[in-house]
């Protein structure tokens, strides 16, 4: 397909989904799809980390859900390949290991499956406490047993839902007044059901039922649609339960989002701040201040779960940053923001520069502002950013940010936990680095601790979450899942799963590197060598391949092989090993591989960083 034709293709898919953009109803949903279909996307040239592709087992109908979970991708910019299962054959599917499901070979899986023992229902009164136990016990052993298989052939991620607790029983008002109600039925079953999952790294179970609690359960089926074709959905709660997968499959795809930008008057307080003053903003216990303080209080738990926050914000920076330090009621302090533009240039322009100064990319971004002006701005100036349309009154502020699905991960790590501490750090490495001593000064001065460690179970969370999301400083952008990197660092003889932890006069920074090696007798190759973006430039990578050589030299291996694979954001590393004394052997349009012959060079670390023994 010629350029034109591609941009012509990409034309047609975007006039598609502008449909859905701008009217996301039924119909538009389902045209849109229709339309999608009738285009030949596949001969487009689309990047590995676009694509995802998703198969969808029930034991109802799902047709539509497909549509849905399609377009949900489609809309922030993947390209999803879907596979539906035939009509309740979800069993025989995962059983069959010459099934359709493990030759269309999917990133993910959706198991949506209902309890569909109809007799359980009709005689649940005259079941004994055992009886109903013995029931849990049976479900909760097929899936075991079905997941188990799951597991065994597919590397792939799943999704299993759990069951929507019942809004109606038989016994009426007695049901929490028996030792086991249907209610409690299927609370226990669902926590269950958690638990039995609760340490995989490669199952998750979606509540189903705190979804449908949150759309209405009376409102989740068209009984009508349910008892003429099995539609397990209503239209109305289509588009919500695909958000709910999108969820995952935006964390699965590193497709979320690091970093709150906040406007400040009528944003995190009421009021304009050069008009009412100090004390005449409205942030308290009384309303509307309770709620600007409720929705400090959410930001501030994103930022205890790894978020980055920052302003960008029109304002006097004295006077602002003075409610930031002073105010009684301020729940965010300065010590909360990684960093801040508080002036009167352009709000598009303090987003390029607040990028920048955290360090993260553009599309990792979310401005929150009340004025539909300053939204509009960075809408057509910065489309990447995540633009928040905040509702015209603040007591929906809150709800509004709860409701998006853009800051999931798939676990949470310590550095997570500390991420805002670690970037408030950053001011002071900064100010220092801003100082009139040299370079070399300024590196001695911070005092640079580092271990390097093979991978364990407290630090492959972390390793997956690296790999999976660094850009910049990733010689090879290889993505793998934590079931992947697990079996790696498992299998010590064919290949090494490292980390790397720094710590300087400032402060913990956390596990900031990784490196993957595929191990040969005579040669061991750098399959991923990446390092967070933050540290970059402090010599830390060098120590780092200094090490790597150190352990293959011990290790008698007599060559050392590095990979780099060129794309869009890691320019900056395609010398890195060349620089390093690596001699490039290969070279091709999408691989250039570096060789070190180990018997006759070395590694020098830099002086002024030290490595512990972790």
């Amino acid at each position: 397909m010629t350029t034109d034709e591609e941009q012509a293709v990409k034309h047609e898919l975007d006039q598609a989904l502008d449909m859905v953009r701008e009217e996301p109803t039924h119909i538009n949903y389902w045209n849109a799809f229709k339309r999608i279909q009738r285009l030949s996307l596949r001969t487009l040239k689309i990047p590995d980390d676009k694509k995802v592709r998703i198969a969808l087992l029930s034991s109802f109908t799902v047709d539509q859900l497909a549509v849905y979970i399609d377009i949900g991708n489609r809309l922030i910019g993947l390209y999803p390949e879907m596979y539906v299962g035939p009509f309740n054959q979800y069993q025989q599917e995962i059983l069959n290991e010459a099934s359709t499901l493990y030759s269309f070979h999917p990133d993910v899986i959706i198991l949506a499956v209902t309890d569909e023992d109809e007799n359980f229902y009709t005689g649940f009164v005259n079941l004994s406490e055992e009886q109903k136990e013995h029931h849990q016990t049976e479900i909760i052993s097929r899936f075991s047993s079905l997941i188990s298989e799951l597991s065994s052939r597919t590397d792939a991620y799943v999704l299993v839902n759990n069951f929507v607790v019942p809004s109606f029983s038989v016994l009426g008002i007695l049901d929490n007044k028996m030792d086991m109600g249907l209610t409690d039925f299927f609370r226990e079953l669902n926590g269950k059901l958690a638990s039995l999952f609760r340490g995989s790294k490669q199952v998750y179970v979606v509540d189903l039922d705190l979804a449908a609690s949150d759309h209405g359960k009376s409102r989740c089926i068209n009984y009508q649609m349910y008892y003429m074709g099995r539609f397990g959905f209503s239209e109305s709660f289509l588009p919500c339960i695909a958000d709910v997968y999108m969820a995952y499959i935006k964390a699965i795809k590193n497709w979320t989002r690091k970093c709150i930008i906040l406007d400040l008057d009528n944003t995190l307080w009421g009021g304009v701040l050069g008009e009412e003053g100090f004390e005449g903003i409205k942030l308290g216990k009384d309303p509307p201040g309770n709620a600007y303080l409720d929705f400090q209080r959410l930001l501030l738990s994103y930022y205890n779960r790894g978020i980055i926050l920052a302003i960008n914000s029109n304002n006097n920076f004295d006077d602002a940053i003075r409610v930031i330090r002073e105010h009684p009621y301020m729940v965010l302090r300065e010590k909360h923001f990684a960093a801040m533009r508080i002036n009167w240039a352009s709000k598009a322009q303090n987003m390029i520069e607040l990028a920048e100064e955290i360090n993260v990319g553009i599309g990792s971004l979310v401005f929150v502002d009340d004025m539909p002006q300053n939204r509009e701005q960075i809408k057509r100036m910065l489309p990447e950013v995540l633009v928040v349309d905040l509702p015209p009154s603040p007591f929906l502020y809150k709800r509004t940010l709860e409701k998006l699905n853009d800051f999931n991960v798939l676990s949470l790590t310590e550095e997570d936990r500390h991420r805002g501490e670690m970037y408030y750090s950053q001011k002071g490495r900064e100010a220092l680095r801003r100082s009139k001593m040299s370079l070399n000064d300024f590196l001695i001065s911070l005092q640079m601790k580092i271990a390097i460690n093979p991978a364990d179970s407290f630090s492959l969370p972390r390793i997956t979450q690296l790999v999976n999301k660094t850009n910049q400083f990733n010689l090879t952008t290889r993505r793998y899942t934590d079931a992947e990197i697990t079996k790696m660092a498992e299998n010590e003889k064919e290949y090494g799963v490292l980390g790397l932890s720094l710590t300087d006069r400032f402060g913990d920074e956390g596990l900031v590197g990784a490196a993957i090696i595929r191990k040969a007798p005579d040669a061991w190759n750098i399959d991923s060598f990446l390092m967070s973006c933050r540290v970059i430039g402090r010599g830390v990578e060098t120590a780092f391949l200094a090490k790597i050589v150190t352990i293959a030299k011990n290790n008698g291996v007599s060559k050392l092989i590095g990979e780099y694979v060129p794309t869009e954001k890691n320019q900056q590393t395609s010398h890195f090993y060349g620089d390093h004394g690596f001699e490039l052997f290969q070279k091709r349009e999408d691989l250039f591989r570096w060789r070190l012959d180990l018997t006759t060079s070395s590694m020098k670390s830099p002086e002024w960083v030290e490595i512990s023994d972790g």
